[in-house]
């Protein structure tokens, strides 16, 4: 794979492979549970000790996730020499900075571009559109 364009939010990636004659790609489930933390609860005692929900505890559960799902992309991606990231959410920049982090990783992050939902023929379109204004210039 030389080059690859990953559309992803954090509920699935969609890594597009543009390194043969037509595009192959692969949709990836995130895995991540969508947490909203609610209040604790009353004790039977009045005025008692209310329990509470500690939000830590699901933060850093959503931190472990985060991180095995961007893992999972980077396996995916590895022998890729250029990569282009775009998506709706702030999961494409959270992305580079563990590309950042990583010095064994060698693929180059030529753009992040915000995108809105797309369809799979979209995406393919936008990540070749992308590569080859990149090659043209």
């Amino acid at each position: 794979m030389k080059r690859a364009g990953i559309w992803l939010d954090f509920r699935e990636a969609f890594v597009i492979d543009l390194s043969g004659d037509s595009p192959s790609t692969t949709r990836i489930a995130s895995g991540i549970e969508d947490f909203h933390v609610k209040g604790g609860a009353r004790s039977k005692t009045p005025y008692g000790p209310m329990d509470k929900t500690s939000e830590s505890k699901f933060l850093e559960r959503r931190l472990h996730q985060t991180r095995e799902y961007f893992t999972h992309i980077l396996e995916l991606v590895g022998e890729a020499e250029e990569l282009y990231l775009f998506g709706p959410a702030e999961a494409k920049v959270q992305l580079h900075k563990e590309i950042e982090h990583r010095r064994s990783f060698r693929p180059a992050v030529l753009s992040i571009e915000t995108a809105d939902k797309m369809t799979d023929r979209q995406k393919i379109a936008r990540a070749k559109a992308f590569f080859d204004s990149f090659s043209a210039s």
